[in-house]
């Protein structure tokens, strides 16, 4: 069923149960969203199917730079029946494309766009790359003004969007890269601060009196207009956080093994993704706690935690609090935007709580250092994390 949808959003519009279906398969991992990516593409080059025992995941990538070359030369036939049997192919392999180095990271999107910046997919097969600086108009095919980019932050209150169709909505991708933030008004008001290595997912004008909803990779602070009459839902890492009008963060980066909603005010219920929505399937949080989902066993455990451990990352604070080294280099990766490999099993385990506003990736290392040390390399965007060999003691006259 998947790969019907997919290939009828490739080709058009999806009605509401279709597009939520289809919402729900994209925001499961980034390479179910790097499969429908590359279908995309092939759909745009015509590339004509090959035979299913002769299709492999490096077979398909060098397809795509072969039909990139042959595109400068001329047309190729192309069947969307060949198109379906691709998107089934694709469904079932994408895991072995961790196999190979060109799907193994984040989302590529254009290899003549930067990794490092932040872009806006406007659904139509156009991407645009935003900057911290500047005014920008954000404008769809027919010329409406969806919304503004006005330095760090990207408004659709004013979007200028047709909302009168119902069957169908226009979506946009937000993607920060690692080392950056970015911040996101929706066309209700809603804030979105989008933390380091996050996308959103979200309609460019929500319909009236229908529910509000978008998907989260990563992290996000949601400052969430009320609306009674049109409940807010996120969908991130497996759960659905349904909200009327409140403050939350909400965390599921890719590599994690948890979904963790933390509240700050108001109220929120969180089901699993794609449970029907009641009061008996569903968990109350209140501000103050944590709500941590474990999707292996399906448990959704709650905890009491001081909130700006978990959001003060708003106000560029990287704030840990009995956190292993091994988690905290994942923290430090995508603050900084860099690689780190520690071959100190020591360390790996070591546990730790710090603070760091405005410190350079060199002071949060020394910082550790003080505690256990170890020597370390930096090589580009890289850094090695090894142990100390040990020194002799000079011996003492006798």
């Amino acid at each position: 069923m998947i790969a019907e949808i997919i290939v009828k959003k490739i080709k058009g519009r999806l009605n509401p149960e279709e597009e939520l279906h289809f919402q729900n398969w994209l925001s499961e991992s980034d390479e179910n969203y790097l499969t429908f990516q590359r279908l995309q593409k092939l759909y745009e080059l015509n590339v004509p199917i090959p035979n299913i025992e002769q299709l492999d995941a490096q077979k398909a990538w060098q397809l795509l730079i072969q039909a990139q070359t042959r595109q400068r030369k001329g047309t190729i036939k192309f069947s969307s029946r060949n198109l379906l049997r691709y998107a089934a192919i694709f469904i079932g392999i994408f895991g072995c494309f961790l196999a190979y180095r060109s799907f193994e990271s984040k989302p590529v999107i254009d290899g003549s766009i930067d990794p490092n910046a932040i872009t806006l997919d406007l659904g139509n097969g156009k991407i645009q790359v935003l900057t911290k600086e500047g005014t920008l108009n954000i404008v769809n095919g027919e010329g409406e003004v969806l919304g503004k980019k006005v330095d760090g932050l990207v408004d659709y209150s004013k979007s200028q969007a047709n909302d009168e169709n119902e069957n169908w909505q226009q979506y946009n991708t937000l993607r920060i890269p690692h080392g950056k933030t970015f911040k996101v008004v929706l066309s209700d008001g809603t804030i979105v601060h989008l933390n380091a290595g996050s996308s959103l997912k979200y309609p460019v004008k929500f319909h009236k009196e229908k529910n509000r909803e978008v998907v989260l990779i990563g992290e996000g602070f949601f400052e969430v207009t009320k609306n009674e009459s049109s409940p807010f839902i996120v969908t991130s890492g497996g759960v659905d956080v349904r909200v009327l009008g409140t403050k939350f963060n909400v965390t599921s980066y890719p590599e994690d093994d948890r979904q963790n909603t933390v509240l700050v005010e108001g109220s929120v219920r969180l089901y699993q993704t794609g449970s029907a929505y009641n009061e008996e399937n569903s968990t109350l949080l209140s501000p103050g706690y944590k709500a941590e989902w474990n999707p292996d066993v399906k448990e959704m455990r709650l905890q009491q935690v001081s909130t700006e451990l978990y959001t003060g990352w708003i106000n560029g604070k990287l704030m840990m609090k009995e956190m292993v080294f091994a988690n905290i280099v994942k923290r430090l990766e995508r603050h900084y935007n860099v690689t780190i490999t520690s071959d100190y099993q020591e360390l790996n385990t070591r546990v730790f709580t710090a603070t760091f506003e405005k410190e350079s990736i060199e002071e949060v290392l020394e910082t550790f250092k003080l505690e256990t040390p170890f020597d370390y390399e930096i090589e580009g965007n890289h850094i090695l994390i090894k142990k100390q060999p040990k020194t002799d003691k000079p011996m003492g006259k006798v």
